[in-house]
């Protein structure tokens, strides 16, 4: 239970963190300059080194366990080679190709190279690719870039190619939304026509999804997910307002991402929470913020309190039927539905993260900030009435565990989930790479199993994106994206941290190589 805060020292606090961000402004133009680099991967002195010997010669790990994620089955004393970026051989007493480098892999397990099916990478790839390698992230699905397409095009296929040194990726390019739209950086299409005509241009142009947002009006939607399904180019994103989740899925949405977003669709009281988030457009709009934090709020309220497992597990079963994944993004709950007091001990223990090296100066005082200012409306109490913070903490405490049970509910009626962070340097404390591991644990105390969780991760990505044959499994043949363990993940979900080595696309990092990638992304946020 939070303690009790003297206002007077809240407002000291507030004041203190203010300051420092006034005195970081100095930052500020770096840390944008960092944030909107388009500079290739190679701009990184550790990854020119690699991508000069992107062409390695064989190599063969010996005497591995090979873990079965499809099974949940790990085989152990094999030899896995591989030969330019494709695994050539799986099993028991292989014969070696000469010239191949042998690396004793006893007591370590080998798991297919991991995604982040939810990431924010693209427009943050001078430092996020280095970061995803280093975590065993061999793979990211983009949702939201802002980098001219032909970049993106140029970019994913130089990747593929291993002239560029990063982790594979799909991308959609921008969000698209209905009016008003969220944020300047999303399009605003208004009218069935014109979504039809966006959906070609991406098509044509080499995207790989179509990602859409909360203010779509219907008849827009229903002409995007139209128009997706006849060029065959998957639709993803959040559902929007004027739509059930259950309505999305059978006009053949592919994904829906975040349980704080879709937490609503497993509530009785799912069409009026619905209808007050509507509302928060027009009050946004008249600038009434005591309006419009108190709607939010009571949404919240009946959101928590008509959660359904029942009716959640209906809803796996819609999505099992109409092959629509879910993407939850648990780890985003760290800080929107965790909050501390800004003078308590717990407070400043969050910022003794040593993960902070991989972010901007400037962005960690944001940070702070945003925290802080996060603990006064709770403290404040101008939207609450009187169930007072102690109530408001307990019901965010529930809202976590709901959301934490979210995935496995719908798995119980045969709905699969697609691990994704939304990391994208905004929301405090996600990390590149770092919190795809953290997402994983959540899942599994969540409710799922260790080889469900990390099925999340590998094969289903995998099967998501059609590639299942070339990606997702340690198999004779596939593209060699690889992460070489120290324990078996499928015993503690935790072991997926505890990484010896990556393969990328066919080349083998030691954990010393990894080590320089983490070093050298460290100095690059920091310019």
């Amino acid at each position: 239970m939070p303690r009790t805060i003297n206002n007077g020292d809240y407002v000291i606090s507030i004041l203190t963190l203010l300051r420092d961000v006034g005195r970081a402004v100095r930052f500020l133009p770096v840390a944008g300059a960092v944030v909107h680099a388009q500079a290739t991967p190679t701009s990184s002195p550790t990854a020119a080194a690699l991508r000069s010997g992107i062409a390695s010669p064989p190599f063969a790990l010996t005497h591995v366990s090979v873990v079965d994620v499809e099974r949940g089955q790990v085989a152990h004393d094999y030899t896995v080679v591989v030969s330019g970026n494709r695994i050539t051989i799986v099993g028991l007493n292989a014969r070696m190709p000469k010239r191949a480098r042998v690396i004793d892999a006893r007591g370590k397990f080998l798991i297919p190279g991991l995604w982040d099916m939810h990431s924010h990478s693209l427009d943050r790839w001078e430092w996020s690719s280095l970061l995803n390698v280093a975590n065993g992230v061999t793979g990211v699905r983009d949702p939201a870039a802002v980098k001219p397409v032909q970049e993106i095009v140029r970019l994913r296929r130089a990747v593929e190619r291993g002239d560029a040194f990063g982790p594979r990726f799909v991308a959609s390019g921008r969000i698209i939304d209905g009016s008003p739209k969220s944020r300047d950086t999303y399009v605003a299409i208004d009218s069935p026509q014109a979504m039809r005509a966006e959906i070609q241009r991406r098509r044509e142009s080499g995207l790989d999804f179509i990602k859409v947002y909360t203010r779509l009006s219907r008849d827009v939607f229903l002409a995007a997910a139209d128009e997706a399904r006849r060029l065959d180019i998957p639709l993803v994103g959040h559902v929007p307002l004027t739509i059930t989740a259950a309505e999305a899925s059978d006009a053949g949405m592919r994904s829906i991402e975040h349980s704080y977003r879709h937490r609503m669709s497993c509530a009785t009281a799912e069409n009026e929470i619905r209808r007050m988030l509507r509302d928060l457009i027009t009050i946004r709009a008249l600038g009434d913020d005591q309006r419009y934090v108190a709607t939010e709020d009571s949404a919240f309220v009946l959101g928590l309190d008509t959660y359904s497992p029942e009716k959640c597990r209906q809803l796996g079963e819609r999505f099992a039927r109409n092959g629509t994944w879910f993407v939850p993004t648990l780890v985003e709950m760290q800080t929107r539905f965790v909050t501390e007091y800004p003078l308590s001990k717990e407070f400043e223990a969050r910022f003794t993260d040593p993960r902070l090296r991989f972010v901007p100066p400037a962005k960690v005082l944001q940070w702070r900030t945003s925290m802080a200012l996060d603990m006064g409306v709770v403290e404040g109490q101008f939207s609450y009435g009187p169930r007072g913070p102690d109530t408001v903490f307990a019901q965010r405490a529930r809202e976590v565990t709901n959301r934490l049970r979210m995935p496995a509910d719908l798995q119980q009626g045969g709905a699969l989930s697609l691990a994704g962070t939304d990391a994208d340097n905004s929301f405090p404390f996600l990390f590149f790479g770092f919190s795809l591991h953290d997402e994983l644990a959540l899942l599994v105390q969540g409710g799922l199993t260790p080889l469900a969780a990390l099925q999340s991760a590998t094969i289903n990505p995998a099967r998501f994106l059609k590639r299942e044959t070339e990606l997702g499994t340690v198999a004779e043949g596939k593209l060699a994206d690889l992460v070489l363990l120290d324990a078996n993940p499928l015993e503690n979900i935790g072991n997926t941290k505890r990484i010896a080595a990556v393969v990328l696309n066919g080349r083998y990092l030691s954990r010393t190589e990894l080590d320089k990638l983490l070093d050298s992304a460290a100095a690059i946020v920091k310019r």
